[in-house]
């Protein structure tokens, strides 16, 4: 009788092992397809092909997704008085718009067009809103097309 019971502990303990590890498994998976999952900002700012995020940047959130295509995003919080010098130093060239859906400031930054698949984002967006206390919300986006 001893040896049944445990058994079927031993077996209920494999079953419970067996249904976490799957439930962690989707959980992470559900971050991925969703956007959610959480990446290093290095490797953040490696896809998006940004300079640096700046020293004073608070809040730092990076995050990933992927379905059949792969994005990445960075927000952070920086003063207004850096949002805009901290955009065209990321991303020299890029033309900053004030005529934002969105944002108080915005910009479009061409990825290089060099037709090899570098293991970078294709499509770059930049979005700054403006928030109380003199601060910048910026939020960087971008992916791959195929």
């Amino acid at each position: 009788m001893q040896r049944n019971r445990s058994g079927f502990w031993l077996a209920a303990g494999a079953v419970v092992a067996v249904l976490a590890s799957a439930g962690w498994w989707l959980h992470g998976a559900d971050q991925e397809m969703e956007g959610k999952a959480p990446v290093s900002c290095r490797e953040a700012v490696r896809f998006l092909q940004a300079a640096r995020l700046p020293e004073a940047a608070r809040s730092k959130r990076c995050t990933k997704g992927q379905w059949q295509t792969t994005w990445y995003n960075i927000d952070f919080q920086i003063s207004r008085a850096e949002a805009e010098p901290w955009l065209r130093a990321a991303y020299p060239g890029a033309g900053v718009d004030r005529d934002c859906v969105n944002a108080d400031l915005c910009a479009r930054p061409a990825a290089p067009a060099d037709g090899s698949d570098n293991g970078n984002a294709d499509y770059l967006a930049v979005d700054i809103r403006f928030e109380e206390r003199d601060l910048a919300h910026v939020h960087v986006s971008g992916g791959t097309s195929n």
